[in-house]
């Protein structure tokens, strides 16, 4: 469901033919300006829990309660000894829980759907699988280094199919970086000079990581256990069943539009993807924009050290004399090369949303794990 709506949620926005209304490329908005939704964690049991998970969960409690955005989870215990029917009844989640400990994962609401992410045994070997990941860990260190995307490969096991799909992913990766260019009128921190004196603060960065297209790639197996709780997340179950190695980019703050076979891919629809996320964000309203989010235990603003700009801000009243703050309007040749670039995204789409009815993405379900 979560990669259905995605993938509508894209073809609006590319059909819309709006213009862009900030000249910061669609990654480097994502990273700097919207916060990453927020799962659920619900942990259930009857009476206390097992010393091992219980000094986990209370750790994890503890780094939330310092600092909300240490990870973006909510953490909810409860013992089902201690509810009443009534109570019970009023937390749907709960209809997952079993008799023995569990933990219980439910989506942000952005995810359309009411179904678990996962669920299993509340052990702290599982609690640690599910917050975290090696493979989160480098897509996240990626982000922050400057990577417009993370381009992650799924491997099926399949020597030969592995071996085409990431070949096709090298190539498409290497034409994207070579063809695409950051568009005009982004505003550096560092370049804010008095020369200027009618800037739209929206196209200032807002923080200090290094602004260029770049591409990385990723590569995990199927069956890797260290990452089959993240790789839930981050495609259909049906699709992890398929005999096919899956291409799935992770940009912004752990965000991702969905995955393609990559028997159905191409290095023109890699170049086509990456080419929607380095143009210029059209809609600064995050849920007007394709994809999902993912659990990705990483405080980006303190990481990232942002600063909102204002006309007020320290770096505007050092800089500029004198600052307008009312934006150019866009000019018709501008509306026309935006036209042009989201009716070749929406071609790309597209054959993403035909694939997806192909392979039975029509349905998400989610799988529980021991």
């Amino acid at each position: 469901m979560k990669k259905i709506a995605a993938l509508v949620c894209l073809l609006l926005t590319l059909a819309s033919g709006v213009g862009p209304s900030c000249q910061v490329p669609v990654f480097r908005f994502a990273l700097e300006r919207w916060p990453a939704d927020r799962f659920q964690l619900l942990v259930s049991s009857r009476g206390p829990l097992e010393e091992e998970v219980g000094k986990a969960i209370a750790s994890l409690r503890r780094a939330l309660e310092a600092d909300a955005n240490e990870i973006n989870v909510d953490l909810e215990e409860v013992d089902l000894n201690q509810l009443s029917e009534a109570e019970r009844i009023s937390h749907p989640a709960l209809d997952h829980a079993g008799e023995s400990p569990s933990l219980i994962l439910m989506p942000p609401a952005s995810w359309k759907t009411e179904d678990p992410v996962w669920i299993g045994a509340a052990t702290a070997q599982n609690l640690m699988r599910l917050l975290d990941s090696p493979l989160r860990q480098r897509c996240g260190d990626a982000l922050v280094k400057g990577a417009s995307a993370v381009w992650v490969l799924i491997e099926c096991g399949d020597v030969e199919k592995d071996r085409r799909a990431r070949e096709l992913l090298e190539a498409g990766v290497k034409r994207a970086a070579e063809k695409l260019e950051l568009p005009e009128g982004i505003i550096r921190r560092e370049d804010l000079n008095k020369d200027y004196s009618n800037i739209d603060p929206d196209n200032i960065l807002r923080s200090d990581v290094p602004l260029h297209i770049s591409f990385t790639t990723e590569t995990v197996l199927r069956d890797d256990p260290a990452e089959d709780i993240f790789l839930t997340m981050l495609v259909e179950p049906e699709a992890l069943e398929l005999n096919e190695p899956l291409i799935v980019p992770v940009f912004g703050r752990g965000r991702t539009f969905g995955g393609l076979a990559a028997s159905q891919s191409s290095v023109e629809r890699i170049v086509g993807a990456s080419e929607y996320l380095c143009g210029a964000c059209s809609c600064q309203v995050k849920e007007g924009n394709p994809g999902y989010d993912l659990l990705i235990r990483r405080n980006w603003d303190a990481i990232l050290e942002i600063e909102e700009i204002t006309p007020e801000s320290d770096i505007i009243q050092e800089a500029l004399d004198v600052v307008t703050f009312e934006p150019e309007e866009e000019t018709e040749p501008a509306e026309e090369a935006s036209a042009g670039r989201n009716a070749t995204l929406l071609w790309v789409a597209l054959g993403g949303a035909g694939l997806m009815a192909g392979v039975g993405y029509l349905r998400f379900r989610n799988s529980a794990a021991a």
